[in-house]
């Protein structure tokens, strides 16, 4: 199941609600898949394609045919004066955007 990136950060008593995100590729648009995916990938925003915001770094892959996709980890910066974040979960680059990746194994896990 795939669902649109959506920025978390931890909260802090100064900070605000910053709005949801989308993140793709800051790069031509790339295929993650086993066969085609790149180990790091420069990421941006939606609303500012051509400025990048951070990175995308493959972890592993949704299966072993050369069709299944590449998971990553996505470090952001807010901006430029702060420091990366991690957020949190793993990601897929399905139609060139970043959505949450959840293993179809865990839906089973939580059915029972």
């Amino acid at each position: 199941m795939y669902h649109t990136v959506r920025k978390r950060i931890p909260m802090q008593s100064s900070q605000q609600v910053p709005p949801q995100q989308t993140y793709l590729p800051a790069v031509i648009p790339i295929v993650g898949t086993l066969q085609h995916s790149l180990r790091k990938v420069a990421l941006a925003r939606l609303e500012a394609p051509n400025q990048a915001c951070g990175v995308a770094q493959r972890v592993g892959y949704t299966g072993t045919l050369e069709s299944d996709l590449a998971i990553y980890r996505l470090r952001v910066r807010h901006s430029p004066d702060r420091q990366t974040v991690l957020l949190p979960g793993f990601f897929v680059l399905e139609e060139g955007i970043f959505r949450a990746y959840q293993d179809a194994s865990e839906d089973h896990q939580h059915e029972r």
